[in-house]
């Protein structure tokens, strides 16, 4: 386990902690349920942590913010004003990774685990592929929130970049006006309810065209070992990996074991606050 990955598991600790205690069911998804199936924790070479909960358990953690330590930050749009996503992420703000994307962006920059909410898609049975389209769309609108969310406060040393910055954002803001189109895509998001589904996705998965799936893959979940901990991955986890993966106890090739996430700034012992000062990004 890498120093990042320390960073992570740290959070995950503290996620799991707050559900454990509020009784909030959630789930090990994508390549950290991968992880915990196949090598008991992290897979060496992934640089981050997923995690997903229905809806309702969803809206209820991103209000918990009081019961985390205060380097914590749970962060979506209505925290954070300029984070674009429809999913939050839970982020240590003692700490830096600045994503190549996000440069410019004056987000919380801190090394983060992705919490994605679980919506219920279809109270009948059918391919998956049917509905990629609307899961497309979902991303199709996060990329239009993009830069109408560049507004920074002009700051010595960086105010040129501010003020272009706020230039494209002010020709863009009518994409995202009040988080309008953020508020949309969650009002498309929750119809119908997770719990009258039979088919439920993550709609801002990486893998539009797999994402809708049988709600039963999940269940009340099933508790696997990742590093020193226990965590709750789908009850019917064979099943739910062999839909995303395929062969997923085969390696990849040693050429494709490599992270996905790209920095502009990385610090594990600065906050990102003090490292944008510093840097003057």
């Amino acid at each position: 386990m890498n120093e990042i990955q320390k960073v992570e598991l740290n959070l995950l600790k503290e996620f799991v902690k707050v559900c454990e205690k509020n009784n909030l069911r959630y789930f090990m998804v994508g390549g950290s349920a991968l992880g915990c199936v196949r090598h008991k924790g992290f897979i060496p070479w992934d640089d981050d942590i997923d995690v997903a909960m229905p809806r309702e358990d969803y809206e209820k953690f991103m209000k918990m913010q009081d019961e985390l330590p205060s380097y914590c930050f749970i962060q979506n749009y209505k925290t954070d004003p300029h984070y674009i996503y429809n999913y939050g992420k839970l982020r240590d703000s003692r700490t830096t990774f600045i994503e190549s994307y996000y440069k410019y962006h004056r987000i919380n920059h801190g090394v983060w685990i992705d919490i994605f909410p679980l919506d219920g898609i279809s109270s009948k049975m059918k391919p998956s592929k049917k509905f990629a389209p609307k899961l497309y769309y979902f991303w199709f609108n996060v990329w239009m929130m993009y830069l109408p969310s560049l507004f920074r406060k002009p700051k010595k040393g960086t105010i040129i970049k501010d003020l272009f910055f706020n230039l494209v954002a002010l020709l863009t803001c009518w994409l995202n006006l009040f988080h309008l189109r953020n508020k949309w895509v969650d009002k498309l998001m929750v119809n119908p309810k997770f719990d009258e589904s039979v088919m439920i996705a993550n709609c801002l998965g990486k893998s539009p065209s797999k994402e809708a799936m049988p709600s039963s893959f999940f269940g009340k979940g099933v508790k696997i070992q990742f590093e020193d901990i226990e965590v709750n991955c789908p009850s019917d986890y064979d099943g739910y990996l062999k839909w995303l993966f395929g062969d997923y106890m085969k390696l990849p090739p040693e050429e494709q074991r490599v992270g996905h996430h790209y920095n502009k700034g990385f610090s594990l012992t600065q906050g990102y606050q003090d490292y944008i000062k510093e840097h003057k990004i």
